[in-house]
């Protein structure tokens, strides 16, 4: 029986643009019994935590791969806050330039905006408009929980109060949001909400497009050791979780299901579910299908997260985006690598 629900809510999961609902396949497997509902996903959001194996190597970092991070402060900024809808503030390094175009930047997974001053220095030379590199809610210098939203779909509306707050500075100027990883997801949910008034073109840099993406590369396996990877997802919780929200109970949305492989002394190695679910859209495809406005993504050839050929095939296949593949550029690196800012400075110019 249990395997049969965890099967169940796997492809649930994995085909979320299917027809058929949860709460039905809950109502046929269950025969409408919310108690035993209630107690199945109770059960599976109590197993054990992901764990990590610790290592012993003491090793010097890539300097490449340590470059990438973007750790050095080049470019000169401002701090700048946004006050959203429930009185908190979004911390942003304002990049100023006197242009009524903006650029929107948003980071990573367990990053901030510190580590995005050279990408949002290269962006203001490439596109001369002014750039302002947010701090999602929990992360960097901007207020919240660590790793946690107060529900679903919260980054969004964060960023839709920003872009209004922009838009009554500059009402005629363009709007354009760019993220790398988990804020390209972010950029693509927020292309789902058709009630806020979208932005003149979207700049992803090796996005996360979605949970189901097929671009999503595990652990990378040797002929010796098998390399433990740098997150890891509690799916019979993820199962148990969203077999409650399917009933309408979203009490337990704060509890965990994305684990990082980062160092206790980092405060910010766990996601919710809900800021998990924030992060990016359910299902790739309906991602993709909802940008309806120019659209250019690039990613690295040697991206360590994603596999371009199948991130390709998937933007190539349900999006008009341009996409371009950096050579020799990392999953970091791609947002630093020169070649990049030469294909935004002239998609920018395109919509000029």
């Amino acid at each position: 029986m249990k395997n049969l629900i965890i099967f169940i809510f796997l492809i649930f999961l994995q085909f979320g643009s299917t027809s058929v609902s949860a709460q039905s396949m809950l109502d046929l497997y269950f025969g409408g019994n919310k108690e035993s509902l209630i107690h199945e996903a109770i059960r599976l959001i109590n197993l054990p935590e992901p764990t990590f194996e610790p290592t012993n190597q003491q090793t010097s970092p890539d300097p490449t791969l340590l470059a990438d991070m973007g750790f050095e402060q080049v470019y000169q900024s401002e701090p700048h806050y946004f006050t959203v809808r429930d009185n908190k503030q979004i911390f942003a390094y304002r990049f100023p330039n006197n242009s009524e175009n903006t650029v929107i930047l948003i980071h990573g997974v367990a990053s901030s905006a510190y580590l995005y001053n050279r990408t949002a220095g290269l962006l203001q030379e490439a596109t001369e408009a002014e750039v302002y590199a947010i701090d999602l809610r929990g992360h960097g210098q901007s207020e919240g929980n660590s790793g946690d939203v107060d529900y679903i779909n919260q980054y969004v509306d964060d960023l839709a109060d920003i872009i209004q707050a922009i838009r009554k500075e500059k009402p005629d100027g363009k709007i354009i949001i760019s993220g790398h990883s988990m804020g390209g997801g972010v950029a693509l949910r927020y292309a789902m909400e058709k009630h806020y008034e979208q932005p003149d073109g979207f700049l992803l840099f090796a996005p996360l497009i979605g949970h189901n993406s097929p671009a999503l590369m595990q652990g990378q396996t040797t002929e010796n050791t098998i390399e433990e990877p740098f997150m890891k997802i509690h799916i019979e919780r993820i199962i148990g979780l969203t077999m409650l929200n399917e009933i309408g109970n979203h009490d337990y949305d704060n509890l965990p299901v994305l684990f990082l492989n980062m160092p206790e002394t980092i405060p910010l190695r766990k996601y919710s579910y809900r800021a998990n679910k924030s992060m990016t859209p359910d299902d790739y495809v309906a991602g993709l299908n909802a940008v309806d406005k120019p659209m250019l993504i690039l990613m690295g050839s040697d991206d360590e997260a994603f596999s371009p050929t199948a991130m390709e095939e998937a933007v190539k296949k349900n999006s008009n985006a341009e996409f371009q593949i950096i050579n020799q550029a990392s999953h970091n690196g791609v947002r630093h690598n020169a070649q990049s800012f030469i294909l935004t400075k002239d998609w920018f110019s395109k919509l000029r």
